[in-house]
């Protein structure tokens, strides 16, 4: 009968585990990996714990100049033209630990079953298109038509404006699409010593930018699962530009920096990013909690439309994807979980263009009463695999063995059949960051337990 009951265990708690064939690099899809489960007191199922945050422990809500929500950034924030830099972006940080997510080598034993993180625009401000699907990266570079120069490298008041034709790389999508982009979510990177932890967001604030590069910035994988900047995925505009002196519409020479006309003869390419998630519209019912204004919720949106003030995209966590299953336990490691939700919305030097303004949890707590609405949210769903389990159903039980096994002999083949596993942070059985040979003993002990009790069952012991 006992073991009756352990093979209804095991199948019961996989068929709540879809473990992806592989990464999907490249393509954006939501990926759900665990359904939610709480244990079942006959059979034990193991827990499916469910995290939830109403708002970021910190966020702060920027351009391409990515910093502190009071710092005074430098006037050079926004990009000439499209094609230059990322504008519209909102980093956010959850204090993980806090919730009793496992931090250190514990981390590394946790399987995310799925993720939904959400962003709401700010009431009010500028608004960009919505756009639901992702777009090459030669869409973001110059379409063709008229480019504004304004009076010094930084400067607000126009003094000209010079016609350049669209860059031979430039790929259209048609008029739907031309002029939209999607809201993209993406891991963060902290340089300069910086971490979720020691950010600062309020006041002076942490550094936008220290020895040459930004404090903080969004991150993907590539097909090989190794991580990059996407900040620089839009690649090296072709069209030439010069600071110089230049002849206004009022007959005046200004020292400026201005378009020639001219493409460069072999600009860099960018490539198409891995988002974790799109940003996705959805509807919501009237006075639902933190997700209304003056009771009414929303009405989902379509390709096109202008994002309304208030409005609030959903993000399906890619947690499918190995690379971003890896992500999210080095940041439970930490004790902190960074998003960087980035739109590669339109802008110029002059703050002409469409992006949109996100609503932070600072933001939130000043709105008028007639605003019920929560800034970022984030809810996600985890099993912890405890030691001895190697095949990540929760459960120490017939087939841990063999697995146990494969992962200690054979590292990268286990790795290539359990994608969202890692065989050395599995075999590291007693959580020191490594395996060694107390780990080995005790793997041998649990095969051991594990076939004795399979024997014993046969025999009817």
């Amino acid at each position: 009968m006992a073991k009756t009951a352990q093979n209804f265990q095991r199948e019961a708690t996989a068929a709540l585990l879809v473990i992806a064939a592989g990464s999907a690099s490249g393509q954006v899809i939501s990926g759900v990996v665990l359904d939610p489960r709480t244990p079942d007191a006959e059979f034990s199922l193991p827990e499916i714990r469910t995290v939830t945050f109403d708002a970021p422990t910190k966020d702060t809500t920027t351009y391409s100049n990515i910093g502190a929500t009071g710092n005074t950034r430098p006037f050079v924030w926004m990009s000439t033209f499209p094609g230059e830099g990322r504008q519209s972006n909102l980093v956010t940080m959850f204090d993980t630990a806090s919730e009793g997510v496992p931090t250190g080598a514990e981390a590394g034993r946790v399987l995310v079953g799925r993720m939904t993180f959400t962003a709401c625009t700010y009431p009010s401000g500028p608004r960009a298109a919505y756009d639901p699907t992702p777009d090459p990266w030669q869409n973001t570079l110059w379409a063709g038509g008229d480019i504004i120069i304004y009076d010094f490298f930084g400067g607000s008041t126009p003094v000209g404006s010079e016609f350049v034709p669209a860059e031979p790389r430039y790929i259209s999508l048609g008029p739907e699409e031309d002029g939209n982009k999607p809201v993209e979510l993406f891991g963060a990177r902290f340089n300069n010593g910086w971490t979720a932890s020691t950010w600062i967001e309020s006041g002076v604030g942490t550094p936008a930018f220290q020895n040459g590069v930004y404090n903080a910035e969004p991150i993907d994988f590539d097909e090989d699962g190794l991580e990059r900047s996407v900040l620089n995925s839009m690649g090296e505009t072709a069209v030439e530009f010069v600071l110089g002196d230049y002849v206004g519409d009022d007959g005046q020479t200004y020292d400026t920096y201005y378009p020639t006309g001219n493409f460069l003869p072999d600009p860099v390419d960018g490539f198409d990013p891995s988002p974790f998630a799109l940003g996705l519209s959805f509807d919501i019912p009237n006075n639902t909690p933190g997700h209304s204004i003056n009771g009414f919720g929303q009405q989902a949106i379509s390709l096109g439309d202008d994002l309304p003030p208030g409005h609030r995209l959903r993000f399906e966590v890619r947690v499918d994807d190995p690379a971003v299953q890896s992500y999210l336990r080095s940041q439970f490691a930490d004790g902190w979980l960074s998003f960087v939700a980035s739109q590669l919305a339109y802008a110029d030097i002059g703050l002409n263009g469409s992006y949109s303004y996100w609503l932070t949890k600072e933001g939130s707590a000043t709105l008028p009463p007639v605003f019920d609405l929560d800034p970022s949210t984030l809810e996600f769903t985890y099993l912890y695999i405890p030691p001895g389990d190697f095949n990540g159903d929760g459960l120490i039980a017939p087939g841990d063995d063999e697995a146990a096994l494969w992962a200690l002999t054979d590292p990268i083949g286990f790795n290539r059949a359990h994608p969202l596993l890692e065989a050395e942070k599995l075999t590291d059985m007693d959580g020191d960051g490594d395996t060694d040979l107390a780990d080995i003993g005790a793997i041998i002990g649990m095969i051991a337990d594990l076939r004795d009790g399979l024997a014993a069952g046969a025999t009817g012991g």
